[in-house]
């Protein structure tokens, strides 16, 4: 598959462009020692991918008749923030690289991440990636959130592509079942969580960093 033959690409954000997710499951590993909450981790990852409306339907499940879910949330944003604020937002390996390239070739590109809008803007601004993207659709300007198709359908039809001549970069189960769900052309660079056969079956192409799709794609 080469460039020339795709309408534009699409990429998650959260363990895609930032190395992002590692930092949400540590906020919450703190909090679970510190309201000794049983199997955070587990929960943690249920959540990747998914909107705030549904992670909180996730931890209200999980921890409703212990803590009050919203202000545990909000406790759980600000160590996140605390992590950021000291350690810094990491880029994954080959993001701008890649970004760059694609702009090069006037690529459309666009993003679809479950974060909030608000909150996807300031970390590509502080990253200094906006002015990459084309299209940015976050997680509350949909109702239904991945693995609904909802939000890639979305981001396709602003940037004025069709779906299946565009690709989808994801890292997560919910991810890739909505770009599948979409009839995009799913990339999987996995994060945290290894790829299922079920996933496997949907992807295009499994790929190990954003450098390794960069290199697919300059072949």
């Amino acid at each position: 598959m080469k460039l020339s033959e795709l309408d534009g690409i699409v990429f998650d954000m959260d363990g895609v462009i930032f190395d992002s997710e590692v930092i949400g499951l540590e906020s919450w590993e703190r909090l679970g020692k510190k309201y000794g909450l049983t199997n955070v981790h587990e929960n943690a990852m249920k959540c990747i991918g998914r909107s705030t409306v549904d992670t909180m339907a996730i931890l209200e499940a999980a921890y409703g008749d212990k803590v009050s879910i919203p202000e545990l949330y909000d406790e759980a944003k600000a160590i996140c923030a605390d992590i950021i604020a000291e350690r810094g937002l990491p880029l994954k390996s080959g993001a701008r690289e890649l970004l760059s390239y694609l702009k090069e070739r006037d690529i459309k590109v666009g993003l679809a991440s479950s974060t909030s809008y608000k909150g996807v803007i300031k970390n590509l601004k502080g990253a200094g990636l906006l002015d990459y993207f084309h299209v940015i659709i976050g997680g509350d300007m949909i109702k239904h959130s991945k693995p609904q198709p909802e939000i890639y359908l979305l981001a396709c039809k602003k940037l004025g592509v069709r779906p299946e001549k565009t690709v989808a970069v994801e890292d997560s189960y919910n991810g890739i079942k909505a770009a599948y769900n979409a009839k995009m052309i799913p990339i999987m660079v996995p994060d945290l969580i290894a790829p299922t056969d079920e996933i496997l079956s949907m992807v295009y192409k499994k790929m190990d960093s954003l450098d390794a799709v960069l290199e697919y794609f300059k072949a």
